[in-house]
């Protein structure tokens, strides 16, 4: 049989980097497991050192998690084999490389395969021992998307925990920029632990509910932090995603929803 076409190689190196395994690559690629082997596990490896959590750092724990819980997905398949993906928008390529040598290398001390999937940069982790430590900080119904329901199981954290989560969960599902700080989602819970670690930071913000007027789409929580706070704010939080200061992030445009105002839960001034 004919050798592999640099096409089909390119394919098993953007599939592995995926994560499909050999069975599927084989199918898809239309040739035999023994032909393709040699390319899947020149990405893959052999998996002798499985990827641990190497620190016990509160603050880049927080920040992981706060970016998980907002552009995380974790995936288990029947084998259990863990795999756990970062999702960013293609322009972002600055910060996720800082990302990924400030927070990830130095959390779980391996890079991330990283591949690109039209305008979105994907990262993965396959590790059951970074599977647990989502586990262990966030829950959400499975039945569901995650983004519907994701919180975190604890309140009680440290301050440098509070301090990375807020700083991840801005960098994931938040708008920076000179005149406005503001955090989106549509878990109530998420938004909650969110207003609760504000509050412990003496930062006053407001919370919004846009209802959403198209079917099969959710309501959608906005926190918005005064421009009083906003030095306060970035002193503190640290945001290591400055691209917002630019560019608005995909997602934050809603001209068909009406907004309802919640009660105002910031902090007296002092």
């Amino acid at each position: 049989m004919n050798r592999l076409t640099e096409n089909q190689i390119q394919k098993i190196v953007q599939l592995t980097e995926q994560g499909d395994s050999l069975n599927n690559i084989s199918r898809i690629i239309g040739r035999s497991k023994t032909t393709i082997y040699y390319h899947f596990n020149k990405i893959r490896g052999k998996c002798v050192n499985p990827i641990q959590v190497a620190s016990a750092n509160d603050e880049l724990i927080g920040e992981f998690i706060g970016l998980f819980a907002g552009d995380g997905c974790l995936n288990i398949d029947n084998t259990y084999r863990h795999r756990i993906f970062l999702y960013f928008n293609i322009t972002e390529k600055i910060y996720v490389e800082n990302l990924i040598n400030e927070v990830l290398i130095k959390l779980f001390d391996r890079r991330p395969r990283v591949y690109r999937d039209e305008n979105r940069l994907n990262l993965v982790y396959y590790s059951k021992a970074i599977g647990k430590l989502v586990k262990l900080y966030l829950t959400w119904n499975p039945k569901f998307r995650k983004t519907y329901s994701v919180k975190l199981k604890n309140e009680v954290h440290s301050r440098e925990f509070i301090l990375g989560f807020l700083r991840g969960c801005l960098d994931s599902d938040g708008y920076l920029s000179s005149k406005k700080i503001e955090f989106a989602s549509v878990s109530s819970g998420l938004i909650k632990n969110i207003t609760n670690f504000l509050n412990y930071l003496e930062i006053n913000h407001r919370v919004t509910l846009y209802k959403e007027k198209r079917q099969n789409r959710k309501d959608i929580y906005h926190i918005t932090i005064p421009r009083l706070y906003h030095a306060k704010f970035i002193e503190r939080i640290q945001p290591r995603n400055l691209k917002g200061l630019y560019m608005r992030r995909p997602g934050f445009e809603f001209p068909n929803a009406s907004p309802q105002r919640f009660p105002d839960t910031r902090l007296p001034s002092k």
